[in-house]
């Protein structure tokens, strides 16, 4: 998985930007990360916008990536709890799907 790091201050995300958001200075640096991470929070979705209405119930959760300060957003189709290990699965349609 790529993020993007600055190298000026703390900053991370798994998107690019032109100049970092946090400190304004420089571009942000791509960085190989693993994949693999815990969850920090969820929330389950059963009534979703038009767009998702054929995944629901689904849920959604904010990973902590272990190699790096970043939190991904990421779609699961399983059970979990605050502090499970998990790993990506796939990409569908630019949306990042997990497993434990």
């Amino acid at each position: 998985m790529k993020v993007y790091q600055c190298a000026h201050c703390e900053y991370a995300s798994v998107s690019s930007k032109y100049r970092c958001p946090s400190c304004g200075t420089g571009s942000l640096q791509e960085q190989e990360v693993s994949s693999k991470g815990s969850v920090y929070s969820y929330t389950d979705i059963h009534i979703a916008p038009a767009e998702f209405a054929h995944l629901a119930p689904y849920t959604v959760v904010l990973v902590q990536l272990d190699e790096a300060k970043v939190k991904v957003t990421v779609r699961m189709n399983s059970e979990v709890s605050i502090g499970d290990a998990v790993d990506l699965d796939h990409v569908e349609n630019g949306a990042y799907v997990y497993t434990k």
